[in-house]
């Protein structure tokens, strides 16, 4: 019984040996698609051809008609010719054909390899730097590379669109901070001078180094919110809540620190949904701020929520400066801000709207906007009530 197994166990590892050498072969073999579809090709024209002519050979030479001859009439004169001279002439034929044909596939592939590699060059060539003016040249290919070619242009053109998205982002995000750096620059500069001796200017520097370093603090982490969705490493703690209550402890918050505009409930319900309850409270600050920002002392923001089918729908609105049709279209770009407000020198970065665009997102929400320049805006975001 040893023996039988230690007779199986070489065989199985002498078997072993002889896989691991096939596929060592095997991968040494580095042929071209071009050559291996050639060889394909070649082979099975070859292999179907051979087959029918075997099959005729075998019928024709076991069978009365080896010794049968036909007769051809030309000009008086008379040929005989046997149907196994005809068989055979006819295989030489059928092999030069076969020969033709292989040689015309393979330039075909030849051809098709030649605009495979002029892809490769092309998309070797292509860099951050020049990824605005390269692409794929698709004249003269057809069938299934010229689909292969424009795949690739439309993904460097989705690519494109991406990059120069980071960079207007890298560009604005800059741009905002430069502002608070430099007001906090002037006010050190302003301190080293005479900070020590006037009391009025270190008092004075102070409080604007403490408001800027607030406000850079606010659009670091406004941009961090935006990088972390970026990366898809925004997480969701999601739980069963009362939206009409939070809505409540909102517009309590507000009347509290905002005491010069009218914040006014309208129908608040007790609606449950499922959802980040710290997240979705940010987003409708979001709103909140921005028509506190947006409306004059005495103005009135109006907050409410109330059910819809199987949706809750939010309301805030404003009675305050309102918008344009053609902002109304950019309020959710990133640091995208009207000319009338960077003009009325109202603070701000632009991205507030942006990230509570990307909250309702995720909570597969919408928002929709209403708004009249001069006499106020009202958002609707619709949430889902269940999973």
């Amino acid at each position: 019984m040893n023996k039988k197994n230690k007779w199986m166990a070489s065989v199985r590892q002498k078997k072993r040996k002889l896989q691991e050498r096939r596929k060592q072969f095997v991968n040494q073999l580095h042929l071209s698609i071009e050559m291996q579809l050639v060889c394909i090709h070649g082979v099975c024209t070859m292999a179907f051809g051979m087959l029918i002519f075997l099959t005729l050979g075998f019928m024709i030479y076991h069978s009365e008609l080896k010794a049968t001859s036909l007769e051809f009439h030309y000009h008086m004169q008379t040929w005989n010719i046997k149907i196994t001279t005809i068989y055979r002439f006819s295989i030489l034929m059928y092999m030069a054909i076969s020969v033709f044909i292989i040689e015309l596939s393979k330039k075909n592939m030849h051809r098709i390899a030649d605009k495979l590699n002029d892809i490769m060059r092309s998309t070797n060539h292509i860099t951050v730097y020049n990824l605005e003016q390269e692409r794929l040249h698709v004249e003269g290919i057809q069938n299934e590379l010229r689909a292969v070619a424009v795949t690739v242009n439309n993904m460097l053109d989705r690519l494109q669109f991406a990059y120069d998205k980071q960079k207007q982002f890298a560009s604005d995000a800059s741009h905002e901070l430069r502002t608070p750096i430099a007001v906090i620059q002037g006010y050190s500069n302003m301190l080293d001078r005479w900070g020590l001796k006037d009391a009025e200017v270190l008092a004075e520097s102070v409080e604007a180094i403490k408001n800027e370093a607030q406000s850079m603090k606010e659009l670091v982490e406004k941009l961090l919110f935006l990088s972390r969705n970026d990366k898809k490493t925004l997480k969701l703690v999601k739980e069963q809540f009362d939206i009409g209550e939070m809505l409540k402890e909102i517009i309590k918050e507000t009347r509290v620190t905002t005491q010069d505009r009218n914040i006014e409930a309208l129908d608040v319900e007790p609606i449950f949904i499922w959802g980040d309850r710290q997240m979705i409270k940010e987003a409708i600050r979001v709103f909140v701020e921005n028509a506190i920002k947006y409306t004059n002392v005495g103005d009135s923001i109006y907050l409410g929520c109330e059910k819809q089918m199987d949706r809750c729908q939010l309301i805030i609105a404003d009675t305050g400066i309102g918008m344009e049709e053609k902002d109304i279209e950019n309020i959710f770009q990133r640091f995208y801000r009207a000319d009338r407000v960077r003009n009325h020198n109202i603070d701000g970065h632009g991205l507030g709207l942006s990230i509570a665009q990307l909250i309702i997102q995720k909570h597969v929400g919408s928002i929709k906007v209403r708004s009249q320049y001069g006499r106020g805006t009202c958002f609707f975001v619709r949430l889902p009530m269940q999973r």
